[in-house]
C-alpha cells in the first residue's frame, strides 16, 4: 500500500517538474539558436557588404568618367557623388536594424513563458494533483490532535467514504474509515471495510485482529466460531498480538478455562506500558481470572502486583454482566416499556456520554431478547483511548432500541435516558425504561 502511494506521489512530482525543465531548457536552446543565427547573419552581412562596396565603386567610376569627359559639370559631379555615398550608408544601417530586430524578437516569448508555465503547472496540480488529498490529510491531523469539532469529524468521515468509493484500492483510507466507523458504533460498516482489506491483504495480521474485534462487537460482545477462527490465524502468525490475546482470553473465560484466560491476558499485559487504558483493561481481566481460579480452588493468583496497574478498557474484555461496580463505573438496569414493538434480535445500545459530544465514553451492546438486564458501564467499555468515564464527572446515560439496526440514532428508534448524572450518584441504583420513540 505504501509503495503504491509513493509511486503515485513521484509520478505527480515528475509531471509538475516537466514544465520547470522546459523553462530551464528553453533559454539554453534559444541561446544556441541565436549564436548560430548570428554567425549566419555575420557571414551574410559580410557578403552583402562586399557586394555593396563593389557596386559603389562601379557607380563612382562611372560618375568620375562622365565628369572627365565633360558630360557633367563640377556641381553635378559633387551632387551625384554625395547621393551615392548616402545610399550606401542607408543600406548598411538597414541591415544592422534588421539584425537587432531578430535578436530582440524572442524576449517577449520568454517573458510570456515565465508567467504561463507556473500558472499552467498550478492549474494541472488542481486538476490532476493531490489537492483534495492534502485537505483530507489536514482534517486527519486535526482529528488526531484533538483540535477538530463535530463538523470536521463528520466531514472527515464523509471524505473517507468518497475516497474509498473513488479509489477502492486505497487500503490506507479504507482502514482509517473502518476505525472511525467502529468508534462511532457503525460496527457493520466497519466490519465491511475490515473484510475488504483482509481479502486484499491476507497477511495484514494486525488488521485481521481488529476485524476479529469488530466481529466480537457485532455479535453483542460474544465469542463466535468466526471470531475464534480469526484469532487463531492471527496468533499462529503473531503469537504476541495483544488484540488477539485479549479476545482469546475472553473465549477461555467464557468456557470457564480461567487459567487459560489469565495466561492470555497476562501475556498481552506484559507487552503494554503500565498506566495505559489497554493495560488497565488487561490488569482487571487478570484479576477476574485470578478470583475465579481461587473460587474453584484450581489455583491461587500468581501475582497480585498486576492489580495496581489500573482498571479496564473496552474492546476486548469480558461481558458486562460479569463486571462489578467500581469507582469509575455506572450500573444500569434496562427494561422495555409497554407498547414498544420489537423483535428479539433488535440491537439495544446502552451508553454514557457527555452533553458536549455524541461519542460514547462507555457502551454496551445487547439485544431486545436480553432485556430486562443489568449492565455495568466502566473503563472496560471505553470506545477510544483517552476518552472514558474516569475523565469526566457528569454524564448522560442512554438506552436505545435500534429498530433499524443502525448504531446511530434514527427515526423510529425507542430510547430512555437520564439527562444528567453526576459522579456522586454513579454508585446509586439506576434504572432506565425504553419507552420514548425518536
Amino acid at each position: 500500500m505504501v509503495v503504491s502511494v509513493m509511486i503515485d506521489l513521484w509520478m505527480i512530482l515528475a509531471l509538475l517538474l516537466l514544465p520547470l525543465a522546459l523553462v530551464i531548457a528553453w533559454p539554453m536552446v534559444a541561446t544556441l539558436r541565436k549564436r548560430k543565427l548570428r554567425r549566419a547573419e555575420l557571414s551574410g552581412e559580410g557578403a552583402d557588404g562586399a557586394s555593396q562596396a563593389a557596386l559603389y565603386r562601379e557607380h563612382l567610376a562611372e560618375i568620375e568618367q562622365s565628369h572627365a569627359d565633360g558630360a557633367i559639370d563640377d556641381a553635378q559631379y559633387a551632387s551625384l557623388k554625395t547621393e551615392l555615398a548616402r545610399k550606401l550608408l542607408a543600406e548598411e544601417q538597414g541591415g544592422s536594424y534588421q539584425l537587432t530586430q531578430r535578436r530582440d524578437g524572442g524576449r517577449g516569448l520568454l517573458f510570456a513563458l515565465a508567467f504561463t508555465v507556473p500558472l499552467a503547472a498550478l492549474g494541472l496540480y488542481f486538476y490532476w494533483g493531490a489537492h483534495d488529498d492534502v485537505a483530507l490529510y489536514r482534517d486527519i491531523v486535526a482529528s488526531q490532535s484533538g483540535v477538530s469539532d463535530m463538523v470536521v469529524e463528520a466531514r472527515l468521515t464523509q471524505q473517507l467514504r468518497k475516497r474509498v468509493e473513488s479509489h477502492p484500492q486505497d487500503l490506507n483510507s479504507r482502514y482509517m474509515l473502518a476505525q472511525r466507523l467502529l468508534v462511532s458504533n457503525d460496527i457493520q460498516g466497519a466490519l465491511a471495510q475490515y473484510r475488504y482489506i483482509v481479502a486484499e491483504e491476507p497477511e495484514a495480521v494486525n488488521i485481521r485482529a481488529e476485524m476479529a474485534q469488530a466481529l466480537f462487537f457485532a455479535n453483542g460482545s460474544k465469542i463466535t466460531a468466526e471470531v475464534i477462527r480469526e484469532v487463531d490465524q492471527v496468533l499462529a502468525t503473531q503469537p504476541n498480538n495483544t488484540t488477539a490475546l485479549g479476545l482469546a482470553g475472553i473465549a477461555a473465560f467464557e468456557r470457564e478455562d480461567y487459567a487459560g484466560a489469565k495466561s492470555h491476558w497476562q501475556r498481552a499485559l506484559n507487552q503494554l506500558a503500565p498506566g495505559s487504558n489497554a493495560s488497565q483493561a488487561l490488569a482487571a481481566g487478570v484479576q477476574r481470572a485470578e478470583a475465579a481460579l481461587a473460587k474453584v480452588g484450581e489455583a491461587q493468583a500468581e501475582s497480585t502486583s498486576v492489580a495496581s496497574k489500573s482498571a479496564e478498557q473496552a474492546s476486548s474484555q469480558a461481558s458486562p454482566q460479569a463486571q462489578s461496580v467500581g469507582e469509575n463505573s455506572i450500573a444500569v438496569s434496562v427494561s422495555l416499556g409497554d407498547g414498544v414493538k420489537y423483535t428479539p434480535s433488535t440491537p439495544v445500545f446502552v451508553y454514557a456520554r457527555t452533553a458536549e459530544s455524541p461519542m460514547p465514553l462507555a457502551i454496551v451492546r445487547l439485544t431486545a431478547a436480553d432485556l430486562p438486564a443489568r449492565v455495568v458501564l466502566d473503563e472496560s467499555r471505553a470506545m477510544m483511548p483517552g476518552r472514558s468515564l474516569k475523565t469526566v464527572d457528569r454524564v448522560q446515560v442512554v438506552a436505545r432500541l435500534a429498530v433499524g439496526g443502525n448504531a446511530r440514532p434514527a427515526p423510529g428508534d425507542w430510547q430512555g435516558e437520564v439527562k444528567t448524572l453526576t459522579r456522586e450518584d454513579w454508585s446509586k441504583p439506576l434504572s432506565i425504561v425504553i419507552d420514548q420513540q425518536i
